[in-house]
């Protein structure tokens, strides 16, 4: 995730747009000094997307509905609009 993350993040940069990715460890932006907030992926996939969560004692696992227990949750950020995202992505998947 860090490699296309950082790849994701510098496409939209280099557009002038605002982005970043969180640490899905410790919840923290990779790329811009963090606040005082984290940012829980786990939690927030539970809310947002509700999937199950599983505590397996010092960290939780995700079941998507799809590929179950097979996924790591992480997140980007960005201030772009829509179309923007869609063309980055879409350029990244022909790369």
């Amino acid at each position: 995730f860090y490699r296309w993350g950082s790849d994701f993040v510098s496409r939209l940069r280099e557009q002038g747009y605002w982005a970043d990715i969180t640490d899905p460890m410790s919840g923290m932006a990779l790329f811009t000094n963090s606040g005082p907030s984290l940012y829980p992926d786990v939690e927030s996939a539970e809310i947002l997307l509700r999937y199950t969560p599983f505590n397996l004692g010092m960290c939780f696992v995700l079941s998507h509905p799809q590929w179950g227990t097979h996924v790591y949750p992480a997140t980007a950020f960005t201030l772009a609009p829509v179309t923007i995202v869609k063309q980055v992505l879409d350029a990244m998947s022909l790369a």
